[in-house]
């Protein structure tokens, strides 16, 4: 007897992804520094506050 659509869907929900997870870039690790600065300051900070807050930081040449 073949397999109805509801079997298929059930067994693609319970696959394991494989592999790793890609490294951060530069970038990515600079944001979270400096959110990580700005969250022991402010604890209501926001991922997006950081993000402007990098890239002033950025275009000032203060990136590392």
């Amino acid at each position: 007897m073949a397999k109805t659509r509801k079997n298929n869907a059930s067994m693609r929900k319970t696959r394991k992804q494989t592999g790793g997870k890609r490294a951060l870039s530069p970038w990515n690790k600079f944001v979270k520094r400096v959110y990580q600065e700005m969250k022991k300051d402010r604890k209501d900070t926001q991922f997006k506050d950081a993000l402007v807050e990098a890239a002033k930081r950025k275009k000032a040449g203060k990136m590392d």
